[in-house]
């Protein structure tokens, strides 16, 4: 009975103490240091460790750890911590979402506070050991918000019996608060970046592009200089074979010259389809016809490299697709290719297959280079990714040539070949099917 009379003049002593404001004091000063670290610096890690080392001074016995989501939201992060032994930092390395007291927390977004923690049913069986050992008692735990998103928890434990006030609850939730502007902040920052960055790319591929564009009328231009002089070549080159007083040593090499002459016309030719300004207009295509027009474009430059070509063509049945456009695709698959090999040791194979399957005409480019790293293949058709040097490549071409495809109705995709090396296959519908849909 005692006990309860003297309850009420307890809590009237309580009041009348003025020692509320040696305890707000440094909760306020935390708060202004956290807030004054998150207004001066994007830096993360920098924040998360002001206010690790900023909250373990509340009373000088607190035991600190902040976790942050996956990616994926399944698990928990240990990204900091104060006053931990390595056996506690270990259990808390990774924590599953929705399980123990901070796994809770997470999915929740609800604080928790416990006064004996090692009995909570809730506390993880491979942590239970480790917190009853090390006798820690109070515990509280926080989520850390951002724009109504749960993106991690901050956590308070201690080994000495005093529970955990509402202002140092207060000031927990307060510093998860600061820490949740501090990781927004830096995922803005991070965002405008990678834009910014994307944005230089866009302006410097239009830069290019209108090179690229002047480049082609000035070849256009060269292309049909150079095919009035070859046809004169040729018709010369024809006269001299028909005529009787020719031996047949010069017939011999005459017939090498005409021959040349008439593989320069249709370089020349290929040259100049692919120089010419049109409006893309879909018609029966053969894919074995394509391809031989893009080889022999290629060709001088393959040799030069020794690059051996191989085909292996079956008669395949046509595609409708603009064949401008389609060209436009094999000519990056073949350069592609080329690029590959040419950072690669010999031998230097570029193997060009045509083959019918189903309803579909397949065309596969593949080449013996170093092949696609696995953690690449899921983003080789990106814009504006490429894994070549400055100056080798823009990282459009397969992706232009993957909304080309796609917009025929048809699948490009990537792999790696067994025997190594890298293997691009377009898959295109044949016979009636209406060009722009994709067969089911």
């Amino acid at each position: 009975m005692r006990r309860r009379a003297d309850q009420p003049r307890r809590r009237a002593d309580r009041a009348r103490r003025p020692a509320g404001r040696h305890k707000i004091e440094p909760h306020l000063k935390i708060l202004h240091t956290l807030a004054e670290t998150v207004s001066r610096t994007l830096d993360v890690d920098d924040v998360l460790r002001t206010a690790l080392e900023a909250l373990t001074g509340v009373t000088g016995h607190e035991i600190a750890s902040l976790h942050l989501l996956s990616e994926d939201g399944r698990f928990l992060h240990l990204k900091g911590e104060r006053g931990m032994s390595a056996e506690l930092r270990a259990v808390n390395q990774v924590l599953p979402v929705g399980q123990g007291l901070i796994g809770r927390v997470a999915a929740t977004g609800q604080s928790v506070q416990l006064d004996m923690t090692y009995k909570d049913p809730h506390l993880l069986p491979k942590a239970k050991a480790t917190v009853r050992r090390e006798q820690i008692r109070g515990f509280v735990c926080v989520p850390i918000h951002s724009r109504g998103r749960v993106l991690g928890t901050l956590s308070l434990g201690r080994k000495i019996l005093d529970r955990f006030e509402e202002a140092e609850v207060a000031l927990l939730e307060a510093a998860a608060d600061q820490i949740g502007i501090a990781l927004d902040n830096a995922r803005l920052y991070s965002e405008t970046r990678r834009q910014l960055e994307e944005l230089k790319l866009a302006q410097a591929q239009l830069i290019r592009a209108e090179k690229l564009s002047a480049v082609g009328e000035l070849a256009s231009g060269v292309a049909h200089e150079i095919n009035n002089p070859l046809t004169t070549i040729l018709g010369q080159a024809h006269l001299l074979l028909s005529h009787p007083d020719v031996t047949a040593y010069v017939q011999e090499r005459l017939g090498i010259v005409a021959n040349e002459a008439t593989r320069a016309a249709r370089i020349v030719q290929n040259l100049l389809l692919f120089a010419r300004h049109y409006t893309p207009e879909r018609r029966a295509v053969s894919l074995q016809d394509q391809a031989r027009r893009v080889l022999e474009l290629k060709g001088y430059q393959l040799s030069q490299d020794n690059v051996r070509v191989v085909t292996e063509f079956v008669d395949c049945p046509d595609v409708r697709a603009d064949d401008n456009q389609f060209q436009q695709v094999l000519l990056n698959l073949v350069q592609n290719a080329h690029q590959a090999m040419a950072r690669h040791p010999q031998p230097r194979v570029l193997t060009v297959r045509v083959w019918p399957e189903r309803d579909t005409a397949c065309i596969e480019v593949r080449d013996t280079g170093p092949g696609i790293p696995e953690d690449v293949l899921p983003k080789i058709f990106d814009p504006f990714f490429t894994t070549k040097p400055p100056g080798e490549g823009s990282g459009l071409g397969l992706s232009v040539s993957y909304g080309i495809v796609a917009e025929l109705g048809g699948r490009l995709r990537a792999e790696n070949h067994p025997a190594g090396g890298a293997s691009f296959v377009v898959e295109l519908s044949t016979g009636e099917a209406a060009a722009g849909e994709r067969p089911d």
